[in-house]
Formats: structure tokens, C-alpha cells, sequence
């Protein structure tokens, strides 16, 4: 009995399917045998901090195996030094290396502190509030690296030393202009202190 058309168009189908899965198994598979090393490593954005105080925080180096997630590690070890609002990474094929790539870390360095200013304050002095401040450990002084955490403490320890100084009622906000060219924050505190309660003795 001759194999009908059928039949024979599908033992043909199912060993070329065969011989394609056999070439495939012989020939290696690039993703798996390559290996990439780190041909140079750049750092972009910073103006204040220096290079090489960040590359202390990086563990990729040129030479070294490329490896995503240890550039990935480098990424979270430099926002955690504090430096930073922002940090993220691109990785491009070296132009002169086959096997190359160039790492690239890109930071966003915190605006410095310019200037503090305090409005509507009458009950006491800024020495005061700046003592206030250090007591309960708030490094937000003129020259240090602005944070929105540390102005929210500030605030709420603004807020407290008046209340202690007769002004419960009292409200304290904050405002600040970022200036790009400089990458530095004017910073005011505005408050109403609010009506004085008698009852409550001033506290030096």
C-alpha cells in the first residue's frame, strides 16, 4: 500500500523539525557563553562630591566581570550614603572591546543649604532655635545638605520650643527656592506664634 500524501507530508514536517532541534543543541548558545567585562566605568552629574569619594562606594571596577546585580548593589550602596536624591545606572557595549561594557553611574546630588531664614519669631532668638535644634540632634544648619526629613523635624522642634516659651497654639511652616545654577536652597521658616498663655511661665 503506497503511504498517502498526507501522511508523507507529515513524516517530512516532523524530521525537519527533528534535524532543526538536533542543529540547534550543537550550536552554543551566546548568551551563555559569553562573558562581559567591564571595559570603563564613568560617573556623570556630581559637582560637589568628587569622583573618587563616590567610586569608594562602587565595588564594579574596569577589568572586572560585568554583573548586573553588582551593579545594582552599587546603585543602592550610593543612595544610601546620603549624597544623592537620585542614582541610577546605564550600561552601554564598548566601542573598542568585543566583549566590553561601559558602566555608567548617574547621581543627583542634594542642593546645599544656603540660607535660613526665620519670620514672625518674637518670643525668642535664632541662637535659641539653633540650640534647639543640635539638643535634638537636626543637622540643618546654613552649609549642610538640604533634606526634606530634617525640615519636616525641624519644624515640629521649632513647633514644641515654642509651645515651652508660652505659645501652644502656635504654627510653624516651611518654604524653599532651589536655585539650579547653584545647586543650593533658600530656606524660611514662617510662623504665627499665636496668642500668649498667661499661665505658662517662659522657660530661659
Amino acid at each position: 500500500m503506497r503511504p498517502t500524501i498526507k501522511f508523507v507530508l507529515l513524516a517530512n514536517v516532523c524530521l525537519l523539525l527533528f534535524a532543526i532541534q538536533a542543529l540547534a543543541a550543537q550550536q552554543p548558545s551566546a548568551n551563555a557563553q559569553t562573558k562581559y567585562v567591564v571595559d570603563s566605568l564613568d560617573i556623570v552629574g556630581n559637582r560637589r562630591v568628587e569622583s573618587d569619594t563616590i567610586r569608594v562606594g562602587i565595588s564594579t571596577n574596569p577589568g572586572d566581570p560585568y554583573s548586573v546585580e553588582a551593579v545594582r548593589r552599587d546603585v543602592r550602596s550610593l543612595w544610601n550614603t546620603g549624597f544623592f536624591d537620585d542614582v541610577r545606572s546605564e550600561v552601554e557595549d564598548s566601542p573598542s572591546r568585543p566583549n566590553g561594557k561601559i558602566v555608567i553611574f548617574i547621581v543627583e546630588e542634594k542642593p546645599m543649604v544656603a540660607s535660613i531664614d526665620y519670620k514672625g519669631i518674637k518670643s525668642m532668638s535664632e541662637p535659641n532655635i539653633r540650640a534647639a535644634l543640635k539638643n535634638q540632634k537636626v543637622e540643618l544648619s546654613v552649609g549642610s545638605l538640604f533634606d526634606q526629613a530634617k525640615v519636616k523635624r525641624a519644624t515640629a522642634v521649632i513647633t514644641q520650643l515654642l509651645a515651652s516659651h508660652g505659645h501652644p497654639a502656635a504654627t510653624v511652616n516651611s518654604i524653599f527656592e532651589r536655585k539650579p545654577s547653584s545647586n543650593t536652597v533658600a530656606l524660611v521658616f514662617t510662623v504665627d506664634e499665636g496668642p500668649k498663655d498667661q499661665k505658662q511661665k517662659n522657660r530661659p
